[in-house]
């Protein structure tokens, strides 16, 4: 089971050792599978907005996008399945979750919330690793489930990550 992180942003000095090890005690909480990884991404603004319009028609900046290869079977072109990917290549990627910590800055300011980047990117982790694993907000119902569930994630690394957060 790997987590791999990818900072392509210049704006923003990351501690991506601390991030890797968070998304690792994550990513261990949701996935089971040995043979998996997932792919975090830092990028900046331009970047995120031309993802965001490609592949969910706004044109505008986001903080995160997530992308799960986990039941999308035609992402895989050449090859059947997760299970079929796994047999031939000895791993699988569940998905890969693309964060602006542009965006992420601006939350904090224009919404008040009492963190700092570090723990508002482990926020955004947590939300895109849930949409990978199903998890949904357009229904009050799904959203309520979701927000409960990173409320929960949220505290596990409150707790075991004291001296990042």
């Amino acid at each position: 089971m790997e987590v791999i992180v990818i900072n392509n942003q210049k704006d923003f000095d990351l501690d991506e050792n601390s991030i890797k090890n968070v998304s690792d005690f994550l990513f261990k909480k949701l996935e089971k599978e040995e043979n998996s990884e997932l792919n975090i991404v830092f990028i900046g603004k331009d970047e995120i907005r031309d993802l965001n319009n490609k592949y969910r028609n706004i044109d505008k900046e986001t903080d995160v996008l997530s992308f799960s290869y986990l039941n999308d079977k035609k992402i895989f072109g050449f090859i059947d399945d997760a299970e079929s990917f796994k047999d031939e290549y000895g791993f699988f990627t569940v998905g890969e979750i693309l964060i602006c910590p542009s965006v992420a800055q601006e939350n904090i300011i224009n919404y008040e919330k009492e963190k700092n980047l570090t723990k508002e990117l482990i926020f955004l982790i947590i939300h895109g690793l849930l949409h990978i694993y199903g998890y949904d907000h357009e229904k009050n119902d799904d959203k309520k489930l979701m927000e409960n569930k990173q409320e929960e994630l949220m505290k596990e690394v409150e707790l075991n990550f004291k001296d990042l957060i």
